[in-house]
């Protein structure tokens, strides 16, 4: 395949492998090809002039390209947007930082990430929970809607303050007993950041292949026991962006 070296290259993740590999070009972009130091390669593309959008559609193809490497590699995946500035940085890159990407990729050989939500079935159960064991919470509910809105103000703030902090405690306590559970199963675990308040976990399992089965039983008995109460999506095998540390300068 030829390729401009001196073109900028999108990146896509690293591997271990000395022989070159090739892909079809993904969405209409430029074919997939590698680039090498020994026994490193980086999966890339030419990447045109501009900075990169992000749409539903590249963020899809970049994922795409690194699933189909996942088949036959371990990978170090490269967030969305990640371009190099011509052939001779990525092999400096290679280079420069050998050891930690050959570590990295040891830790992660015959592994797979799945990402686990739970979910509240009704969003408005956790806030009924509250205030049926609450009664500190219900009886100040209860004061504030005797009283007329316009002195209410700073009582209704810490209402909510209340609620929130209470909120937040049954969403560790549950979760606590849900990783307690699901934690020893895998080989990592990454409890992510929640946006969400119908989210009670946003975490990432780092799971040895073969033991899916383990993991998908375990997961079936805690939906069971939680049936009425939560929901949970799990999603994979996908690249490992939550177990990779990439801490590159191109300077």
């Amino acid at each position: 395949m030829r390729t401009d070296d001196k073109a900028g290259k999108y990146l896509y993740c690293i591997i271990r492998t000395a022989k070159p590999l090739e892909l079809p070009p993904v969405n209409g972009e430029e074919p997939v090809h590698t680039i090498h130091a020994a026994d490193l390669a980086a999966v890339v593309s030419d990447a045109g002039p501009g900075p990169f959008a992000l749409t539903r559609s590249t963020a899809m193809a970049h994922l795409l390209v690194i699933q189909e490497v996942m088949r036959e590699f371990a990978v170090l995946p490269f967030s969305f947007g990640t371009v190099a500035d011509g052939r001779e940085k990525v092999t400096e890159m290679l280079n420069r930082y050998r050891q930690e990407f050959l570590d990295q990729l040891r830790s992660l050989e015959g592994k797979a990430e799945f990402g686990l939500k739970a979910l509240w079935r009704d969003k408005d159960q956790p806030f009924r929970e509250i205030l049926a064991q609450r009664q500190d919470i219900r009886r100040y509910r209860d004061a504030i809607a005797r009283r007329p809105p316009a002195e209410t103000h700073q009582d209704r703030i810490e209402l909510g303050r209340m609620v929130q902090e209470a909120l937040q405690a049954r969403r560790e306590a549950e979760s606590r007993r849900i990783l307690e559970r699901l934690q020893p199963l895998a080989a990592g675990v990454q409890v992510n950041d929640i946006t969400m308040d119908q989210v009670l976990l946003n975490a990432a399992f780092l799971l040895v292949k073969g033991t899916e089965p383990v993991f998908g039983q375990a997961l079936s008995s805690l939906d069971q026991e939680y049936q009425d109460r939560l929901r949970f999506r799990l999603v994979g095998p996908s690249p490992p962006f939550n177990f990779v540390h990439l801490p590159i300068s191109w300077q």
